[in-house]
């Protein structure tokens, strides 16, 4: 089987650059998989034809696209292309458009463009693969396409990269709260602020470490609440020492509104350190409530605090969950992940 991977990714940061940089390397163990070059882009629009038409005339069994293909790159017409040669093709979708926006007025208004190249990708190629349950009934809901057309494959986690770390960084507070990611509407800083701040006078050496960037927008919020000394900004860190971050704090928290699949979660599973983790669709498909991690009420900062106090509070409980999660996350070994990817190419003729 000889695949096409679209796109190599410039580095291992965030969801969806992870699994265009694991996920093409752990198929390589059972087929053939090459990268579209990066060095194959036209600079002039008239040369999209020659260059992503030919190229797809070579003998791919399988093109794999990890994000909706546009024009501007060339991927919808190496797309269009495919189907006209009868090369089997499919997209990963990571993410909703209208709901993000929906969830988080900043991001302005919907691109047309996007929206448009994103419902018609999703009527030509073959199969869509979404990473959780929910997020296949909003593809199918939000794009008008059948959810017989989706199948569920979840994200993976190198899993030795975070549970073998050793390597600590030492991190006031205690407890030590720790949230990763790009911090927007979205992620819910604000929900995990508010909850800072109730907790502030029952847990008075508390520490929230924050990894990531977009947190400048928030430090006023901070202030005005009077809990900027509780935080600690971090922002971007090379992918390689996020693990050490996992591994030097005591809880995780990812107060989202809205995830496909964070690779945070995986990440922090994977190191056993404790998650509080929002209840919104997505999310409680992964963690089992008082297993391998807690759940709070989206939008509830009491909530989240509650939640924050009592793993804070019982040292079994945290070692409970610690355990659980690290079984939880050997399932999504990107072996595992990739042998349900070639399952599939297998199964559409």
């Amino acid at each position: 089987m000889n695949i096409l991977y679209y796109k190599e990714p410039k580095s291992k940061l965030g969801g969806v650059n992870n699994v265009a940089y694991y996920l093409p390397r752990a198929m390589k163990q059972k087929a053939n998989v090459s990268y579209f070059p990066r060095t194959m882009s036209p600079k002039k629009a008239s040369n999209l034809f020659n260059v992503y038409g030919k190229y797809a005339a070579k003998q791919f069994d399988i093109i794999q696209f990890n994000s909706v293909p546009m024009w501007n790159d060339g991927s919808f017409m190496l797309l269009r292309f495919a189907k006209i040669m009868g090369i089997r093709t499919f997209l990963n979708i990571h993410g909703i458009i209208p709901l993000e926006h929906k969830l988080d007025p900043g991001l302005g208004p919907i691109s047309q463009s996007d929206l448009m190249f994103t419902v018609t990708s999703c009527k030509l190629v073959d199969r869509i693969i979404a990473n959780t349950k929910f997020m296949r009934s909003k593809i199918a809901a939000l794009y008008g396409v059948n959810s017989d057309k989706i199948v569920v494959i979840p994200n993976g986690i190198n899993l030795a990269e975070f549970s073998e770390c050793v390597n600590k960084i030492p991190l006031e507070g205690n407890p030590v709260i720790l949230t990763v990611g790009y911090f927007s509407r979205l992620k819910g800083f604000d929900i995990l602020a508010e909850a800072i701040a109730q907790l502030r006078l029952k847990l008075p050496n508390l520490k929230l470490h924050v990894v990531g960037a977009g947190y400048s927008s928030y430090l006023p919020m901070l202030n005005k609440m009077g809990i900027a000394d509780c935080v600690v900004f971090h922002g971007m860190v090379e992918h390689s020492q996020v693990c050490r971050y996992f591994k030097s704090a005591d809880i995780c928290v990812i107060p989202s509104r809205h995830e496909g699949f964070p690779i945070t979660l995986l990440e922090a599973m994977s190191s056993g350190i404790p998650i509080i983790a929002s209840n919104i669709g997505s999310l409680k498909e992964i963690i089992s409530d008082g297993e391998d991690g807690l759940l709070f009420q989206t939008e509830n900062p009491r909530s989240l605090a509650d939640s924050i106090l009592n793993l804070a509070a019982d040292s079994s409980l945290r070692k409970k969950i610690s355990y659980n999660a690290l079984k939880t996350a050997r399932k999504y070994g990107w072996q595992n992940v990739a042998n349900s990817y070639l399952e599939l190419y297998q199964s559409v003729s």
